[in-house]
């Protein structure tokens, strides 16, 4: 039998799955209706979600199967870690890593096996989502391929945990003067200073290549001095909390949003891709043009929003965030010049520097 190897990067690795919180066995229903798909999809008998911890694997979520945990060095899973595509056991009894395995040989025996790493979002192997059964089976290309798509999904429901828990953890690391010198009093948001320590930390810093994808979105209320100007300071105020209530409402708890000036928010998506990026703004554009504020004084106001939007591959240069947020200005000045209440888009940070233009969405 070959034991399950030990990456070389093992220690850096446990440190990761140490941070994220997931060596448990807490429920987890986004992962639950994963494995629950990937037995329904390949018709196995059973399929988990490990994580492969100092000496056991977990298994983090189960379908059709009871075990919580068992020894690392004996799974198939520790092996599939260590890879980049799918490791696909078709038959354990005659592959000579696996034929004397104590997990062949027992009763309920695992005869097919197929595994796919699962990633933290620096790129560290965390565990896997796999698929087994008491019998012999074969995977084709179309079934790998799947495969692979849910464990990217399972990586996206890691991303956002870990990431939900990182805002949190800075809030919690902070003494209470610190902690209210980086929050906006008015809406409960991020205010700049906030928003530059948590850009470190969920993104990466300043001259750290990003780790994930994300999109930037400035928005600015249209027209917010007549606001003022009509109707008063204090009225003012309330159209403010109330479109801070709005991007908090229809953004998820883990993206992060801020105020940064009088009437300009700040909203960084991590993990979507450039498509979803301009679909999103334009669904906060249509949500509050939709949407009437009604004021304590019984006032109704119809208060609209520009939006100047980005986006940043994975892998790009972080070593200028200000010349980032400047084409998201850039973006957003353009929305005010066409009229308002409107979007406009740059698809690519690289794009837009190598052809020097926006394109309105």
């Amino acid at each position: 039998m070959e034991l399950a190897p030990i990456p070389h990067n093992e220690a850096e690795r446990q440190g990761i799955i140490t941070r994220m919180r997931i060596a448990t066995f807490d429920a987890e229903p986004e992962l639950d209706r994963i494995t629950s798909l990937a037995k329904r999809i390949f018709d196995v008998k059973s399929a988990t979600m490990t994580v492969i911890d100092h000496d056991r694997q977990i298994f983090k979520s189960r379908a059709n199967f009871e075990k919580l945990e068992s020894r690392r060095d004996i799974s198939f899973c520790g092996h599939a870690i260590t890879q980049t595509e799918p490791m696909v056991i078709k038959d354990a009894r005659i592959d000579p890593r696996f034929s004397d395995n104590p997990l062949v040989i027992c009763d309920t025996p695992v005869i097919f096996y197929a595994g796919m790493p699962v990633h933290h979002h620096e790129g560290q192997p965390v565990g896997t989502l796999c698929i087994f059964d008491d019998k012999p089976r074969e995977m084709n290309q179309r079934d790998i391929d799947n495969l692979k798509d849910l464990a990217y999904l399972v990586d996206m429901v890691l991303l956002l945990r870990f990431a939900q828990f990182s805002q949190k953890r800075l809030m919690q690391s902070l003494d209470e003067a610190v902690r209210q010198s980086m929050i906006d009093p008015m809406t409960g948001l991020w205010n700049r200073r906030g928003l530059d320590e948590i850009l470190d930390r969920e993104l990466a810093p300043e001259g750290v290549p990003l780790t994930e994808p994300c999109g930037i979105l400035l928005c600015d209320i249209d027209h917010f001095k007549c606001v003022n100007d009509t109707h008063g300071h204090l009225i003012g105020d309330e159209v403010i909390i109330r479109i801070a209530g709005m991007l908090k409402n229809h953004l998820r708890e883990n993206d992060i949003i801020a105020r940064v000036g009088g009437e300009e928010f700040v909203c960084v998506i991590p993990g979507i891709t450039s498509e979803t990026t301009p679909k999103i703004a334009e669904k906060l554009c249509n949500i509050l043009r939709n949407t009437p504020i009604n004021t304590s004084e019984g006032k109704t106001l119809g208060v609209t929003i520009s939006i100047g939007a980005t986006w940043i591959a994975a892998g790009c240069s972080n070593d200028n965030r200000k010349a980032i947020f400047e084409i998201a200005d850039a973006a957003l000045y353009r929305a005010k010049q066409s009229g308002r209440d409107r979007v406009v888009f740059t698809p690519d940070v690289n794009e837009q520097h190598n052809k020097g233009l926006f394109e309105q969405y």
